[in-house]
């Protein structure tokens, strides 16, 4: 009786040894939206999500709009791609921008959508506004509805042109218009990105040719 007690404990021993551990608790997936919510941002967007890191200031000086100023430019924009709390405009024409551009940049022509110092008094120009940049004539009642639209405050921005100039008037519009400049930034132009590190981040098709007619509809000219 003895013997057959030692052997059927020893046969549970065995089997309790053998029982595979209780499987571990499977945490369920966050959305982009709470992981954006807890501080994480896709930057880049090729290696998923990242704490959000702290941008540098804009520039040194205040009011200096300039590329030369600027502390985010040619020598380090590729740290700075594919974050969700950006948003990228390139601000130069269609024709420009489908020769070559950052992949990842929105096309908002400065000077056919944006501004022309005449636009407010001549009512063939289609501008969103006239005037001095430093204190812009809203040329339509929904001018500056469109332009939080297109160029959003809730977002940090990066613009680019062909040389920074356009860079820097629209950041003066932008100054007038209320926004943060401490959130808006002059990364220069596309003249300046030859480094080839920024090669498979641009796309480069020099033989497109595009003839654009631009027209704004449905809105009322004040």
């Amino acid at each position: 009786m003895l013997k057959k007690l030692i052997a059927v404990l020893t046969l549970a021993l065995v089997l309790t040894g053998c029982a595979a551990p209780a499987a571990a608790p499977v945490e369920e997936a966050k959305t982009d939206e709470q992981l954006m919510a807890e501080g994480w941002v896709k930057n880049p967007q090729d290696q998923g999500y990242v704490l959000l890191s702290e941008l540098p200031a804009p520039r040194e000086t205040a009011g200096d709009f300039s590329m030369e100023g600027s502390s985010i430019n040619s020598t380090n924009l590729d740290q700075y791609l594919g974050r969700s709390d950006v948003a990228y405009i390139d601000l130069r024409d269609y024709n420009d921008y489908a020769k070559k551009h950052f992949k990842n940049f929105e096309v908002l022509p400065f000077f056919a959508y944006i501004w022309n110092e005449n636009a407010h008094t001549d009512e063939t120009m289609v501008q969103l506004y006239g005037g001095p940049q430093e204190d812009p004539v809203a040329v339509y009642d929904v001018s500056d509805a469109l332009l939080s639209t297109m160029f959003p405050k809730d977002k940090t921005l990066f613009l680019v042109c062909q040389s920074g100039g356009r860079v820097a008037m629209m950041m003066r519009i932008l100054e007038a218009k209320g926004y943060d400049m401490d959130k808006v930034y002059n990364v220069g132009g596309m003249a300046q990105y030859t480094d080839s590190k920024y090669r498979n981040l641009i796309t480069d098709t020099p033989e497109f040719i595009i003839d654009v007619t631009y027209t704004v509809e449905g809105a009322v000219r004040n």
